[in-house]
């Protein structure tokens, strides 16, 4: 959900820096703190770099307040930074040289020069929306105010929407800081959940109450970890068996379905859990359809009461019998928003790019893709190169026979290794470890911080220009509410 109250985050540096800041010193700068005072200097030539992952938005106020009295000299920067696209803010603390500088290289730059006075206590950067003359989207305006009183201005900037922040030197210089905050309204998410995901192996489980077994257990073995959002293989309920009686019996999936729905209820914190199963839908719900029922690659989140959330399908069925759900798949639960493809969508990224268009921060990708084989670490290894990067989402797959990981967005300075969970048996605590074998149903999960991903690369496929925006716009799904 969009959180419903104002945002703010205020540092004055009495306490350790949290994960909004990248903070990375090299031998020719430091940042040094104590309460009420950030000391950065640089006597290298070049840049003294600090990037912060607040989730800015179009609307936000980034205010620096500066000690009173200390030395402060250099060239300064302040702005916003996404991708390839940036806002930036030059200021020469010493002659009061004011540059403000875009990615938009079609434009004259800097997009303004000014000089200002130097003697300012605080230093304001204000981001609002703004018109983009000749094009269908919204663009921002940014208005530098030192003290309270506007100094400079520019508008009609072609920027994404969600961002980060930054700060810093290019060049020698130096300042102190009592405080650092960006506020504004509310976020269009929780900056913190809690994710996982239940590898559960298929070919031992011969009926559908099997399945439905142990997918309570990993339900229990989630809530006990504290998950909120877990995600299941591709047709995890009843395992992919297509031929077996109680898979193609519409009857027998609905009873399965029933007992799991009534068991999870009774676990105490259950999360909302991702399962799929085979459902026959109305012929006259799928586009030309020719018969009366159609069995669909069905796939729903169960909420921790039991109920059922709206229905989701994969969007290019490839197995013999099930056909497609011919939907992009664009829900929220438990206030995130989350875009889905199953198994053989892995080869076409608009299933989830789209959702991401919408506002998707996590993508998730159950499969039932046949039993990994090979080396634990080049599996491993392959799971880094997911679609996360260039999504710059977070990504959760989950193949019923392996590999399986949790990933981050995109490697950063700050963190480099971007798988952030896997079951053991892609480890080397697998007992046949450097070579990959199956142990079974397994439980990863971690702790992921949204405001890491911006959406950068579907969000500039969206906005690169009339057309684009024209076409792609309307393949937005709905944002459905689990």
């Amino acid at each position: 959900m969009t959180t419903t109250t104002a945002y703010e985050r205020f540092v004055d540096f009495s306490t350790p820096l949290d994960d909004c800041w990248e903070v990375l010193p090299d031998e020719h700068w430091s940042f040094d703190m104590a309460p009420g005072c950030a000391r950065l200097a640089n006597d290298g030539e070049g840049n003294a770099d600090i990037f912060l992952r607040p989730c800015a938005l179009p609307g936000d106020v980034m205010e620096f307040r500066f000690v009173p009295g200390a030395a402060r000299a250099g060239r300064f920067y302040a702005g916003f930074i996404c991708g390839f696209e940036l806002i930036c803010v030059e200021l020469d603390l010493t002659t009061g040289k004011l540059e403000i500088f875009t990615h938009e290289y079609h434009k004259q730059q800097p997009r303004l020069q000014a000089t200002v006075a130097t003697g300012f206590h605080s230093l304001k950067l204000l981001r609002e929306k703004d018109d983009l003359p000749g094009l269908p989207y919204e663009g921002c305006a940014i208005t530098v105010l030192l003290d309270d009183r506007p100094a400079a201005r520019v508008g009609e900037i072609d920027y994404l929407p969600e961002s980060l922040a930054t700060f810093g030197f290019k060049g020698p210089g130096e300042a102190s800081l009592a405080s650092w905050s960006i506020g504004g309204g509310p976020r269009p998410r929780p900056e913190y959940t809690h994710v996982g995901l239940w590898q559960q192996s298929q070919g031992n489980k011969p009926a559908n109450i099997d399945n439905a077994r142990g997918l309570l257990e990993g339900v229990r073995q989630a809530a006990e970890a504290g998950v909120r959002i877990l995600v299941t293989p591709e047709t995890s309920l009843t395992g992919l068996r297509m031929g077996a009686p109680d898979f193609e019996n519409p009857q027998a999936v609905q009873e399965t379905l029933d007992f799991f729905q009534r068991e999870m209820a009774k676990i105490p914190n259950a999360p909302y859990t991702l399962i799929g199963y085979p459902e026959w839908a109305p012929g006259a719900e799928i586009e030309a359809a020719t018969i009366p029922f159609v069995k669909v690659n069905r796939h729903r989140f169960v909420r921790p009461d039991g109920t059922l959330g709206p229905a989701m399908a994969k969007v290019h069925s490839c197995e013999e019998g099930l056909w497609h759900g011919r939907e992009y798949n664009f829900q929220r639960v438990d206030g995130v928003e989350i875009a889905m493809g199953v198994c053989h969508d892995g080869h076409y990224r608009d299933v989830w790019a789209t959702g991401v268009m919408g506002g998707a921060r996590l993508c998730l990708h159950p499969a039932a893709g046949g039993q990994a084989r090979g080396k634990v670490d080049d599996l491993r290894n392959a799971e880094r190169h997911c679609p996360a990067t260039n999504l710059d989402s977070f990504w959760i797959h989950v193949n019923a026979g392996g590999p399986s990981a949790i990933v981050y967005p995109t490697p950063n300075a700050k963190i480099r290794e971007t798988i952030l969970a896997v079951p053991k048996d892609l480890t080397a605590e697998n007992p046949t470890y450097p070579d990959y074998s199956y142990q079974g149903d397994l439980l990863a999960h971690a702790v992921i911080r949204l405001y890491d991903a911006t959406g950068c690369y579907p969000m500039r496929t969206l906005r690169g220009g009339s057309r684009a925006y024209q076409i792609w716009s309307q393949l937005i799904p709905p944002l459905l509410e689990v």
